[in-house]
């Protein structure tokens, strides 16, 4: 924990993932890698600094299941994808 003007900064913990968080997080990647490809689009077409995602890295983390991401980032998800969200979590 630090102090900068008078704020407390808390370093984020390393929070270890289960199994099923896990499997849950490489479905939803599997999920979104379907979309990007039904819709014909490469990584590089819905990365960059004009997009919701900046890098290539980030997304191909989100679709390996290696990146647990917040609900903002699922947003953007939906939108770079341009599907409703509900998309993201049915088949």
């Amino acid at each position: 924990m630090r102090y900068i003007g008078g704020i407390v900064i808390r370093k984020k913990a390393n929070v270890k993932l289960g199994n099923l968080d896990k499997k849950i997080l490489k479905t939803f990647g599997n999920r979104v890698r379907a979309l990007r490809i039904k819709k014909d689009q490469s990584v590089y077409d819905l990365t960059g600094e004009d997009m919701p995602i900046k890098t290539r890295q980030h997304w191909q983390l989100i679709e390996n299941g290696q990146k647990n991401i917040n609900l903002t980032t699922v947003y953007k998800v939906a939108r770079t994808l341009g599907v409703d969200i509900r998309q993201l979590f049915s088949d």
